[in-house]
């Protein structure tokens, strides 16, 4: 793939680039300068791109009113920009066309979103003027057809004017160097498209493809996005750069940087071929350009191996300085302050994983915008991974835990620092981090590829649901708490551990932990696998995974040494704070043994904590009949005669009434596999069951099943009186048949 450029272009690129510079920031050298902790880079990165865009809040509630409303009719699939840009007037000169496609029947008013600080002049339907009218942040188009349902149609929109400043900015004029010279450039994340060109501006509405057309001083160089197709000199003393994007597009990541750039090439070779990296700086920060960013290669071929292939092979990858004070993941070309922060190796990595994340796939909507930011502040962990390896990825983890308010699924899209909150870039890299502790590496990066190739998702836009369920068939694990109590719920678990052990008959210790989520917000109980460390008195330790989905849970560990403490998250695969506590009484049982109706039944509450001796209690509901408790040892025993599941809550105090544990739970008695009095064993107790009986008692004939069947009267023995008492039920209607209780 190749790029045309003017004789002029390339001369002022071999000037530039043999000039003397003075490096402003000395201080970057090599591969970035680190920056103070990947929160702060992200809490900068946000507050960048929101600015100062909380003026105008109710704008932005009415922009995204109209979206849902008008213009769910009609699907933007191709824009051309053609922009001439006056840096002295600070005016800009646009024609820009639009190609769409009805998505309903009779369809005839498309509704574009552009700001009232530019001045609509005309527009055109296929060359033919149409009716329109431009308020409220709103350009209302009549066509002059109808149409219907995958029908095409088209509209040109003149205009002119200062885009405005302050506020609702995404077109800024500025300066750079000494002495000055003017850099153009635009931010249109996430509702500022309609600050300069009129279009459909929502994430969810992808061009097929994109040209750029913009006129600017020949002192200049104008980048966007894709290809530059030609640099026509206008013989005015302005050029016109024109840009080609053939892959989709959503509107805010149509970009335009425009300065007496100073470029240099690198190359990202892939199998027998190469894509150019192409790099554009202020001429004053070309050396520390030269030394920092040219890691991008690298980092291209990291995320290739990673994530699938570089998804604009056919372009390019590019970096240029812009007006604002952080960056910007532009389609094929990032946007990046020219400060020390610009260079960092990891701001550059998060711009470029973008490319993937955010660019070739894209959130729907900003409520689910975690699904660009949260991809690319993990993709910077697995970059510090393939630097420093398990050690460098879990400090870099760390360094982005969060733990403040606010959920990661943004209810409030008209506020712009929500949507660029903290939480979106280091809680959402959080949730990545802990679903690969949950499904393990290669179902993890197994999703990832699949995410990547999928043609459901793939230049297209997606919801947190679609990637969870992608997830879920990938690793066979269910997902869906998980998802429900990180994207949707707020903070995090605190755990509170303790413990306590004894010895067990033959060695070895039996470890009692008991754990329990005590945050006060939603979720309540944070509903995942936990790892709880166990380490001994003689420097043996054991790492056991748990599944945590109750607000307090017990588990019983058997360890080969006397244990001397527990630690919860050993390997901080979860954002969560836990603290260690004294051992409380604990009803340790959770669930009884099943029972048989007429069958000796025995189990055991085992209670840990307090200070002997315990006394338990049915503090709710009542023991299947035939079945007593023994206070003083929680032995729950008898023989059931009914069948049935009751539901009882149990308890334990400790000595004096100090403390007290209790836990609901069932006990099932199922139904006896036999009937009292069938001594044949078919089903019915008849004269053939007295036959049986006699034959049993008077000519050593074959015992029933079970045995007990012939003891009907319950004296503990098989007789005479066992006969009598069979026939009086069968002929006369006699008492019933007991159970027995032979051996």
């Amino acid at each position: 793939m190749k790029e045309r450029l003017g004789l002029l272009g390339i001369s002022r690129y071999l000037v530039a680039a043999c000039a003397t510079l003075v490096l402003a920031d000395s201080a970057v050298a090599g591969r970035g300068v680190p920056i103070p902790n990947p929160a702060e880079m992200h809490r900068v990165m946000g507050e960048a791109k929101a600015g100062a865009l909380q003026q105008q809040r109710g704008r932005q509630t009415a922009t995204l009113t109209a979206l849902i409303i008008d213009q769910g009719g009609f699907d933007a699939t191709y824009y051309n920009l053609n922009l001439r840009v006056d840096e002295i007037s600070k005016l800009i000169y646009g024609k820009v066309s639009m190609r769409a496609r009805a998505r309903v029947n009779g369809f005839q008013f498309p509704t574009l979103n552009f700001t009232n600080g530019l001045t609509t002049d005309s527009v055109q339907s296929f060359d033919s003027p149409v009716v329109w009218s431009h308020a409220s942040g709103f350009l209302n188009i009549t066509l002059a057809s109808v149409y219907n349902t995958g029908d095409e149609f088209e509209v040109t929109v003149f205009y002119h004017g200062h885009p405005p400043e302050g506020g609702f900015q995404g077109f800024a004029f500025g300066t750079h160097g000494s002495p000055a010279v003017p850099i153009i450039s635009t931010l249109s994340e996430p509702y500022l498209a309609q600050s300069w060109w009129p279009c459909k501006d929502t994430p969810s509405d992808k061009a097929d493809s994109t040209d750029v057309s913009v006129r600017v001083n020949s002192s200049f160089y104008a980048v966007s996005n894709g290809v530059l197709r030609d640099s026509i000199g206008n013989g005015d003393g302005t050029t016109t750069y024109v840009w080609h994007e053939q892959y989709p597009i959503t509107t805010y990541l149509v970009s335009l940087a425009i300065s007496n750039y100073a470029r240099f090439d690198r190359w990202y070779h892939y199998g027998a071929d190469s894509m150019p990296v192409r790099f554009y700086s202020y001429p004053e920060k070309l050396s520390s350009a030269i030394a920092s960013w040219p890691i991008t290669v690298d980092q291209i071929a990291f995320y290739a191996t990673t994530f699938g292939e570089y998804p604009f092979l056919e372009e390019k990858y590019g970096m240029v300085h812009f007006n604002w004070g952080g960056a910007m993941e532009h389609q094929t070309v990032t946007s990046a302050t020219s400060s020390s922060f610009g260079f960092d190796q990891y701001l550059v990595c998060h711009e470029l994983s973008h490319q993937w994340w955010g660019d070739m796939i894209t959130c729907r909507n900003w409520n689910h915008i975690w699904m660009n930011e949260g991809f690319a502040s993990y993709a910077e962990a697995l970059w510090a991974e393939h630097l420093g390896g398990t050690t460098g990825y879990r400090n870099y983890m760390t360094s982005m835990s969060y733990y403040s308010s606010g959920r990661i699924y943004i209810d409030d899209t008209t506020s712009v620092a929500n949507i660029f909150s903290s939480r979106v870039y280091d809680k959402g890299a959080w949730v990545l981090h802990m679903m690969r502790g949950i499904i393990g590496d290669a179902a993890f990066f197994a999703t990832l590829r699949a995410y990547y190739d999928d043609p459901r998702y793939k230049w297209k836009d997606v919801v947190t649901e679609e990637f969870r369920d992608l997830a879920e068939s990938i690793s066979g694990v269910n997902l869906h708490d998980f998802f429900d109590d990180w994207i949707y719920g707020y903070y995090y678990p605190q755990y509170f551990h303790s413990f306590v052990s004894e010895s067990k008959p033959g060695g070895g210790y039996r470890v009692y932990v008991h754990l329990r989520q005590a945050q006060a917000t939603n979720p309540q109980v944070f509903r995942m696998p936990v790892e709880i460390k166990v380490e001994g008195l003689v420097g043996v330790s054991q790492t056991y995974r748990v599944s945590n989905t109750q607000r307090e849970q017990d588990y019983v560990f058997d360890f080969s040494a006397a244990p001397a403490l527990i630690s919860i998250d050993p390997n901080n695969w979860i954002l969560d704070q836990s603290f260690s506590e004294t051992y409380p009484l604990t009803l340790f049982t959770d669930t009884l043994l099943q029972g048989t109706q007429y069958t000796s039944y025995h189990d055991s509450l085992i209670a840990k904590g307090g200070t002997l001796p315990y006394q338990f209690t049915v503090a709710g509901g009542i023991l299947p009949d035939g079945l007593s408790l023994n206070a003083a040892t929680g032995v729950i025993s008898g023989t059931p005669t009914g069948s049935s599941t009751v539901a009882l809550t149990l308890g334990v105090w400790d000595d004096g009434h100090i403390h007290y544990s209790e836990k609901s739970m069932n006990i099932s008695i199922n139904p006896a596999p036999f009937l009292l009095g069938d001594e044949d064993g078919d089903g019915i107790v008849d004269v053939f069951d007295v036959i049986f009986l006699i034959d049993y008692v008077f000519s050593g004939g074959p015992a029933p099943t079970p045995a007990s069947l012939a003891d009907v009267d319950h004296n503990c023995a098989a007789t005479v009186f066992d006969v009598i008492y069979i026939i009086d039920y069968v002929f006369s209607g006699g008492p019933a048949p007991l159970l027995g209780c032979l051996p």
